[in-house]
């Protein structure tokens, strides 16, 4: 995985050719026979690019448009917003991703988190470097604890945007946020048992405890927790929306 985003000058006029390490956030059919990509990519953040004839096609791209896959992608981009993809190779797959329903919803969960958080704020390394770490985890992680790695990805980007989730203290007494009872305030911060009667929001326990010692949340757990924390750090109402992950999970 060392490809790095490189600039190959004017093969096209007016038309530079990128490339760097991505990932498929969404794809939507356009026309008779091409796609719309969204791509996270590790250095030129997220790019939205056409993919000329991918649609029905399995030999052009060779499974590299699939969702989890770590593609090096290369695109031209000229005047328009919308780039145009030149070429895409299989870097990596994930596969145990595929082997449950759980950990594919859960997949799905982490893209459009992604996608939704990057819309929000810029997207770079990091981000794609937390969401392939995301799919690695997942790939291997029992099924029952799936959706534990959505609410982790989720507290790892929002912290990398500045957002502090779980403080040293309960930011309205400062006392301690240790014990049972602690609630997700519905603007994103963890306040304490005594405090929680104050405020509306969902339980927190999960957040508080030590990673070592958190069990995994369930599906409905860790969606109703992101959808506290991005509401919070986003200002507004945010609901994860399971199942929009793109075209679908199979070959373009």
């Amino acid at each position: 995985m060392g490809v790095r985003c490189r600039v190959f000058g004017n093969r096209i006029a007016g038309m530079e050719e990128r490339e760097s390490l991505a990932l498929l956030l969404d794809r939507v059919p356009y026309r008779d026979r091409d796609l719309i990509l969204t791509l996270l990519t590790r250095d030129a953040g997220v790019v939205q690019a056409i993919a000329r004839g991918a649609r029905g096609s399995t030999r052009r791209y060779a499974g590299a448009l699939d969702l989890f896959v770590v593609l090096a992608a290369r695109w031209r981009q000229g005047a328009s917003s919308l780039a145009t993809l030149a070429g895409a190779d299989v870097v990596r797959q994930f596969p145990g991703v595929f082997e449950s329903l759980e950990r594919l919803e859960a997949g799905q969960a982490m893209l459009v988190l992604a996608r939704d958080l990057a819309r929000e704020a810029p997207a770079g390394e990091t981000m794609y470097v937390h969401l392939v770490a995301a799919f690695d985890a997942l790939d291997a992680v029992p099924p029952s604890q799936a959706f534990g790695g959505v609410l982790s990805l989720a507290v790892r980007m929002l912290e990398e945007l500045g957002h502090v989730v779980v403080g040293d203290a309960c930011p309205r007494c400062q006392g301690p946020l240790g014990g049972p009872g602690t609630v997700l305030a519905s603007d994103g911060t963890v306040v304490c048992r005594q405090c929680s009667r104050f405020v509306t929001g969902v339980l927190a326990d999960l957040l508080v405890l030590p990673p070592e010692l958190r069990p995994a949340p369930s599906r409905d757990q860790a969606v109703a927790l992101v959808g506290a924390l991005l509401s919070g750090a986003l200002g507004r109402p945010y609901r994860l929306r399971l199942g929009e992950s793109g075209e679908s999970s199979g070959t373009a």
